[in-house]
């Protein structure tokens, strides 16, 4: 559908094509907020392909920017309840994580996207069935933490799609679903300012046009995800979240072979 309306746009870029691209846009975000909002994860890789193809990469990574720190900031503090994030987990993540975004900056630049896609695409696949074999561990190699934090890093600054490894490791550290979501959003938010002065600095801060409509959007699918939340069971958490992990493994390599 987007790609029909993206070349019909194109061809004629009428106030009507460009509000039916604002449209379907809203869409796209309100499902990704309520995905990130029941779990903690999804928003940019759910969102990413459709944006990038209706506004291109740049406004897309702003747009995802934006409206995702509206969302996270929700999820995190717009409950009655305070925030259950692991702190330990969380320093250790966003410590390891500096490092690696710079050398996911680096792949990025050396490597061909198509590698980087089918490189996270397996290892997803592979963590999913250990996870699956072993159900449950108590992780206590001190190394898993900080691999895991960088891995976050390298593969958000160089794919955007950095969210596997923090999720998994935090599934084979906790039971409790909320404490798996906040210390996910936590350490997004952690991981702002920095993503914001990337963004200013190579000028790729180009917001798009309707930015408020866009933000209702992910407002409503916050409130959306957080009725969702309240009915998953730990074990429902768990299956929503491997099932999720699947699919973008799924999705990771149908768009390296397109």
């Amino acid at each position: 559908m987007y790609q029909l309306i993206r070349t019909s746009c194109r061809a004629s870029p009428t106030v009507l094509c460009v509000q039916e691209s604002l449209a379907v846009i809203a869409v796209v975000l309100l499902v990704s907020a309520g995905l990130q909002s029941s779990t903690g994860f999804g928003f940019a890789l759910l969102s990413a392909p459709v944006l990038s193809a209706l506004l291109g990469p740049v406004q897309a990574v702003t747009t995802i920017t934006i409206v995702g720190a509206v969302v996270d900031s929700l999820t995190l503090f717009g409950n009655r309840s305070r925030p259950r994030p692991a702190l330990a987990d969380l320093r250790v993540v966003c410590l390891s994580a500096a490092p690696g975004l710079a050398v996911g900056a680096v792949l990025l630049a050396r490597l061909p996207t198509r590698v980087l896609q089918v490189a996270i695409a397996a290892s997803v696949v592979l963590a999913i069935i250990n996870r699956l074999r072993r159900r449950r561990i108590v992780v206590t190699n001190l190394w898993l933490g900080p691999a895991a934090g960088f891995a976050w890093g390298a593969l958000t600054a160089a794919t955007t799609a950095g969210g596997p490894p923090l999720l998994l490791y935090l599934m084979h550290r906790h039971d409790d679903a909320r404490t798996i979501r906040d210390t996910i959003v936590a350490a997004n938010l952690i991981r702002l300012p920095l993503s914001l002065a990337l963004l200013g600095l190579t000028g790729a801060w180009h917001p798009p046009p309707g930015v408020p409509i866009l933000i209702a959007a992910g407002v409503c699918g916050w409130a959306l995800g957080k009725l969702v939340f309240r009915l998953l069971t730990p074990a429902r958490y768990e299956t929503a979240l491997l099932t999720l992990l699947a699919l973008t493994a799924a999705a990771t390599v149908a768009a390296a072979f397109q």
